[in-house]
């Protein structure tokens, strides 16, 4: 990669494998770059203002096509630049364009079954900045983003849980060490995701990695071992940086909605954290899952690949030929443009003639085949309910009408998305 700010380095070698068990689980041992053309003399735009991105768990994207719509809704309405998503149970690796635009990439298990797997969603205003993507694993994902000044790492991360195994822990953390020791070290590095941690609100024994205003009043062992971590990698975790409400710091609820934990996190290099303008949950954010979204605004600008004017292909509307009349008209024509063509001397200069012929006669019989919109099969019932229960979803969670409302419209929005998904 030679682009603006980048390192001439080989881009293979500053992201690395290491060699733990998740190592060995790797779905790509190499960075897919978005446009390998890409060099310091492209023209550049920069997309100015303030960046906003967040972290959601979002318990599964494959349980229904509404799942995606909502997706889309949720990165619209609260004008979400980048979202580090967790849990989208997709297996393998790739990505697909959203509903409003957004790019999202995701990594998954190998062997189809639907647990765990990250994303990374890009709206349409940046994701010309994405420079490329590795995904590592089913827990794992990297990305770089264009900046002014210097590029922007990405790492979206779904932790094991804070009863698994120590082994696992050991190891989770054991690669994501070598993923950041392989970022190119001048690069503004975000970590997003569902890391499972509890950490303290006692600033006073790790000044710049934590504030003092976060949920917890302990750490939890995944929380030690966050917070060691993000000692290690020169890390600011900007949730407890900024004092709000206690009802804008938790992330997850329990089913019984009782018990509020902060275990979803963003987190800044240090040396970067005046940039962080704030983090904050969004409460009224609803796809149905017992996360909440977590939003932060970053000050930077970024820059993206100026758009070229790419000629768009026109195609001739041949399902126009259904139309008995027309077909009359089109043989007559196709036949007079034959006749006035002069004999070619070899195969190549026949084809030629013969393609074009029935191309221009095919736009001027049938014309050009109208732009298309995306087919959007979910029912405007299915669409009504997932309003409704949006609106639930921004009630008091403490009070158990709610909580029992908010669970029956969900299995509804289920049943009804299902069986959109069967008549489509």
């Amino acid at each position: 990669m030679k682009a603006t700010g980048q390192s001439l380095r080989d881009p293979c070698g500053q992201m690395g494998t290491g060699s733990t068990r998740y190592c060995n689980r790797f779905i790509s041992s190499s960075i897919i770059h978005v446009n390998s053309a890409l060099n310091k003399k492209n023209p550049r735009n920069h997309v100015k203002g303030e960046l906003t991105f967040g972290t959601w768990n979002v318990l599964s994207l494959t349980s229904s096509s509404s799942q995606l719509f909502q997706l889309s809704q949720c990165i619209s309405d609260y004008k979400l630049d980048l979202l580090g998503i967790t849990e989208t149970h997709i297996p393998g690796t790739g990505s697909e364009l959203l509903d409003n635009g957004s790019l999202l990439i995701h990594s998954g298990r190998l062997d189809g079954i639907r647990r765990q797997g990250v994303g990374l969603s890009l709206s349409k205003r940046i994701k010309n900045s994405l420079i490329s993507y590795m995904p590592i694993s089913e827990r794992m994902l990297t990305a770089r983003l264009h900046s002014k000044h210097l590029n922007i790492s990405v790492v979206v991360v779904y932790a094991p849980t804070e009863v698994a195994s120590v082994n696992d822990k050991d190891e989770f953390y054991q690669q994501l060490s070598s993923v950041f020791d392989e970022l190119p070290r001048h690069d503004l590095k975000l970590l997003l995701g569902d890391l499972n941690a509890q950490v303290t609100s006692d600033c006073s024994f790790l000044p710049g990695v934590i504030g003092g205003h976060s949920l917890h009043s302990s750490s939890n062992n995944n929380g030690t071992r966050l917070l060691d971590f993000c000692v290690a990698h020169q890390l600011t975790i900007g949730g407890t940086l900024f004092q709000h409400k206690d009802i804008h710091k938790g992330t997850w609820r329990s089913p019984n909605g009782r018990t509020v934990n902060q275990i979803d996190h963003i987190c800044i290099s240090k040396r970067f954290g005046g940039s962080l303008l704030n983090v904050k949950v969004c409460r009224g954010a609803d796809i149905g899952s017992d996360h909440y979204l977590v939003r932060g605004r970053l000050r930077i600008k970024l820059l993206s690949v100026k758009k070229t004017q790419e000629r768009k292909l026109a195609i001739p509307a041949i399902e126009h030929l259904r139309d008995r009349s027309l077909v009359s008209e089109y043989n007559v024509a196709l036949r007079n443009r034959f006749d006035c063509l002069e004999p070619e001397v070899d195969l190549e200069s026949m084809w030629d003639s013969f393609k074009e012929s029935v191309s221009q006669v095919s736009m001027e019989v049938l014309g050009q085949r109208p732009r298309r919109r995306k087919d959007r099969h979910l029912s405007q019932k299915t669409k009504d309910l997932l309003v409704e229960r949006g609106e639930f979803k921004r009630k008091d969670p403490n009070s158990d009408a709610n909580r029992s409302e908010y669970s029956r419209l969900n299995k509804l929005v289920k049943k009804s998305s299902k069986t959109d998904d069967n008549n489509w």
